[in-house]
């Protein structure tokens, strides 16, 4: 079958768990026969919008780039030319099938376009974006949010440029709500790796639950033919560990003023705090950096996974304050046989079961408390190891899971007949009248020039 992915970028100019999921992904397709490319986006716009063929592994990669500034934006996300460009991109190739994982930074009606050339669209929700003009349902002070996707709930916290009038955020917050329902609802498959995202996106955006089904993404080992960790040594350090994109979401706040108010108190032995990846900004590594003076934390940056093995943890803590929707990290931390500290908040929580413990999401003294635990209760480690979950399906029993998702689909879209639905070009020539006059106010015509 030749598959067509398509998604908000790619490695190697970003790497997040995206991105590792979709090169593990097409690696393991294209190695049981299929005919795999992939379409992505970029975060460097070109003077004139084009595609770089590029490679990614034995794969195909064509890095689409935007013409236009500011293409993150909520409110500038449909593009008319990425879909001229796609529309002949798709009958240039003719894939079988499209996987749709992100709209960011290409155009946000992907699956109109795909199913406009006759083609299957398959939708995976890696995240909350379809439901969150701002993408990660993260309020600007940090807080999740759980509110319905509508004007009186997003209008003061969509970002925004300054001069925009109420009239226009609230037509931009409309539209782009009508955009994400269309994709979903036209969707010919919608999976999502955990119930829990299908729950909050199809309450908040107003989609039938129905329309989700759950299946768990596949998981490449990262250590195959390796025996798990041994349990830490009494003679050694207590060593937790982070690792992954260091981002304030990511709970790293937290993370360094637990550690700091747990060793503020004596403990039975020492402990270390491992850091272990890319600091999202410089501002934010300076920040940690100055607040983890005097303690026993290190900073690793940007690392490979076999490190894991090498640093020998004895707890992986992942207290991110957002809404994870799957998180990698955590069967890495399965696969070497390590329980874990979560923030009982999104999927992590669900995932991590009784393999770990789990604390009040943004709550140091909740986070010192439970690595305190490890440290006061010997039998700990070992029972939590005992209940580790299962890891989730490798990437050839993925494969099949899918190869059978987007043979149902093509029946479907066989089945369908003209594409129904989709957002009109009237409402999307409404909302950029509104742009152009409100930008066009920011102009002193009256003065002389």
């Amino acid at each position: 079958m030749d598959i067509l992915h398509l998604c908000h970028q790619a490695a190697p100019e970003t790497r997040g768990g995206v991105e590792a999921y979709v090169q593990d992904l097409i690696e393991a397709q294209h190695a049981s026969g299929h005919d795999v490319h992939v379409l992505t986006g970029s975060h460097e716009p070109w003077p004139q919008l084009g595609i770089e063929r590029l490679q990614l592994g034995p794969v195909p990669v064509h890095k689409l780039h935007r013409d236009d500034l500011f293409f993150d934006l909520y409110s500038k996300s449909w593009h008319p030319g990425v879909e001229a460009l796609l529309e002949q991109f798709l009958q240039q190739h003719r894939p079988g099938v499209v996987h749709v994982h992100q709209w960011i930074r290409l155009t946000t009606n992907l699956v109109e376009i795909v199913q406009r050339n006759g083609i299957p669209a398959v939708v995976t929700l890696h995240d909350y974006y379809a439901s969150c003009p701002r993408a990660f349902r993260l309020r600007p002070d940090g807080e999740p949010c759980f509110r319905a996707l509508s004007p009186a709930s997003c209008r003061d916290c969509v970002p925004r440029y300054g001069h925009e009038s109420e009239a226009e955020i609230d037509a931009g917050i409309e539209l782009f709500k009508a955009q994400s329902r269309a994709e979903l609802t036209m969707a010919d498959a919608l999976l999502v790796g955990v119930a829990s995202t299908a729950d909050l996106v199809a309450e908040k955006l107003g989609v039938p639950r129905e329309r989700f089904a759950v299946l768990s993404l596949g998981y490449r080992r990262r250590f195959p033919g390796k025996p798990v960790l041994l349990p830490p040594r009494p003679e050694e350090p207590f060593r937790g560990a982070f690792w992954g994109g260091v981002a304030a979401h990511k709970g790293i706040r937290v993370l360094v003023e637990a550690f700091r108010r747990l060793t503020q108190a004596p403990l039975p032995r020492p402990v270390e705090l491992h850091v272990l990846g890319g600091f999202a900004t410089k501002q934010l590594e300076q920040e940690l950096r100055a607040a983890a003076v005097g303690l026993s934390a290190t900073f690793h940056g940007r690392f490979e996974t076999e490190e894991l093995r090498t640093l020998h943890p004895a707890v992986g803590v992942f207290p991110s304050t957002c809404l994870e929707t799957f998180g990698i990290v955590l069967d890495e931390c399965f696969e070497l046989g390590l329980p874990c500290i979560v923030s009982e908040r999104g999927a992590l929580g669900v995932r991590a079961g009784a393999g770990g413990l789990h604390v009040d999401p943004g709550d140091p003294a909740s986070l010192a408390a439970a690595m305190r635990r490890f440290l006061d209760e010997p039998g700990l480690w070992a029972e939590l190891r005992s209940r580790l979950p299962a890891l989730p399906p490798d990437l050839d029993e993925h494969v099949r899971e899918l190869d059978l998702v987007y043979a149902a689909a093509t029946k479907k879209r066989a089945a369908a007949g003209p594409v129904v639905g989709g957002v009109g070009m009237a409402e999307r020539a409404a909302l950029l009248r509104l742009q152009r006059e409100s930008a066009l106010s920011r102009f002193p015509f009256g003065e002389k020039h």
